[in-house]
């Protein structure tokens, strides 16, 4: 009997994800270590990314205790994706990590984009490149921190960070490196227009690997520690938005994917490096022969929107029962609308400053629609995203994972709002199951997808029809509040 293990490592904006599975999928270790990132000034988020390396090692250490080393065969790693490191000559960090969802480099994106369209060649950057873009947070050092920038010897993402400690080399994969708006997305390689335009030497660029290539081994030091002999591979990994794909088998099916997380994101399928107009192209390359890639988009706030409602607004972690009072007449009929962009938008309108907003509001509004509202808003800022960004062949149905495919009501609101079924996932399939099944495609070369536990959502062609009616009034309020707080871009 085999009981070869493989090993995924997500590093997520909150809380790394450890898990152990078997080549058949089945789970057999499962932890996540919390942990926060500081906001210095209005606006900025960072981390010292060293902070990642040490809950890492932590976890592996417990891992270990639970699972003779000699039963791993390999590690893949996923996780935030975006979030730029910035290390020296002697591979440590010079300064905090800026992360994803940082906003210092507002102010400089419409002068980045002008420079971007200068050149044929680097033009198409110009619509991904945003706030927390590693283009905008180099720049940014190298404007605002001589001192670090002169030190600075290679960027890396967050997962890299991670594996150059793990095992000394500089990688990063196709997902972040396609990303990062320092990417030739007609070439797959790193963009010599963007170098040159930039003034970015060729070696801070780390050498990119297919998601499922052994980039090295556990060294040494990290062995010792961990209180090991075997040095395990470990593979050059993916963004995790890519990860929850592989693993939801969006890339097998060809079907879309939403994520409901810190973000909300909308991620759509195609095998064939079909570039779209709208949304971030991610190539997704997991191994040399793959030419699929993954269109992308995101409202920021996502699922938090529903911690934030119910957390921060009505002080109650009473999700369930919050959701119980929601009368199902009201799906369809609810007067109060929200607008779910509460912290910038990249995507649809390229507004860092955008926010949320309720409208509808009545003397004979209540806590019930205004919590429906919020959940409603949601879906309708992903329905949006996703006409934007869609394959030319209607999807036959949308995948939805992450921590607000829980929600039972949610989910009915998603099928409906969307006019499509909603496959939710009920076993744990997350992006670091994903990485995890990238470290048995680079130890084993293929992998067997057992069928997954899941419930088929089907919509209600009358609230088909209600929600339809909802969503143009949604459209016509978005028109109007998508230039709050600054320029459409």
């Amino acid at each position: 009997m085999d009981t070869s293990v493989y090993i995924g490592i997500d590093i997520g904006t909150t809380a790394i994800k450890l898990a152990a599975v078997t080549k058949e999928l089945e789970t057999v270790f499962e932890k996540q270590y919390a942990y926060d990132y500081s906001t210095p000034y209005e606006g900025w988020t960072e981390i010292d990314p060293d902070v990642w390396a040490a809950i890492t090692l932590k976890g592996l250490k417990e891992l270990f205790r639970q699972i003779p080393a000699e039963r791993v065969k390999g590690i893949g790693l996923t996780g935030q994706m975006h979030t730029t490191v910035f290390v020296d000559e002697h591979g440590c960090s010079v300064r905090p990590a800026i992360l994803w969802n940082d906003n210092r480099t507002k102010e400089q994106i419409p002068l980045i984009k002008e420079v971007l369209k200068s050149k044929e060649a680097s033009a198409h950057i110009s619509k991904i490149v945003s706030t927390g873009s590693p283009l905008a947070s180099l720049l940014w050092v190298k404007e605002n921190e001589l001192e670090n920038a002169a030190r600075l010897s290679k960027f890396l993402i967050a997962k890299d960070y991670v594996k150059l400690k793990l095992t000394g080399t500089y990688t990063t994969d196709f997902c972040d490196a396609s990303t990062s708006s320092l990417f030739d997305l007609h070439n797959d390689s790193w963009s010599k227009e963007v170098q040159e335009l930039f003034d970015l030497s060729p070696t801070l660029f780390p050498v990119i690997q297919p998601a499922s290539t052994i980039i090295g081994t556990l060294t040494d030091t990290v062995c010792k520690e961990l209180g090991i002999k075997e040095r395990l591979p470990v593979v050059s990994g993916t963004g995790d938005n890519v990860a929850s794909a592989i693993v939801s088998g969006c890339f097998e099916n060809e079907q879309p994917l939403i994520s409901l997380g810190t973000s909300g994101v909308v991620v759509i399928p195609d095998r064939h490096h079909h570039l779209k107009q709208r949304g971030k192209n991610v190539v997704a390359k997991i191994n040399e022969q793959d030419q699929s890639i993954i269109t992308q988009g995101t409202v920021q706030a996502g699922a938090k929107i529903n911690s934030w409602w119910l957390e921060k607004i009505l002080h109650t972690e009473e999700y369930t029962e919050e959701q119980e009072q929601i009368s199902p007449a009201l799906l369809g009929k609810n007067s109060v609308f929200f607008f779910p962009h509460m912290n910038g938008e990249k995507t649809l309108f390229g507004n860092p400053d955008l926010k949320g907003a309720f409208i509808g509001l009545g003397l004979e509004t209540e806590r019930s629609g205004m919590y429906l509202a919020v959940l409603e808003g949601l879906a309708f800022g992903i329905r949006q995203l996703f006409l934007a960004m869609k394959n030319s062949e209607e999807p036959t149905y949308f995948t939805i994972v992450g921590g607000g495919a829980k929600s039972p009501l949610w989910i009915k609101i998603f099928a409906n709002v969307l006019g499509y079924p909603i496959k939710r996932v009920l076993t744990s399939q997350e992006a670091v199951h994903g990485a995890a099944i990238l470290a048995i495609l680079g130890t084993e070369g293929s992998v067997d997808f057992p069928v997954i536990d899941s419930q088929m959502v089907l919509p209600d062609p009358s609230l088909i029809a209600d929600y339809d009616q909802c969503y143009k009034r949604y459209l016509k309020m978005s028109q109007h509040l998508s230039l709050f707080g600054g320029e459409e871009g």
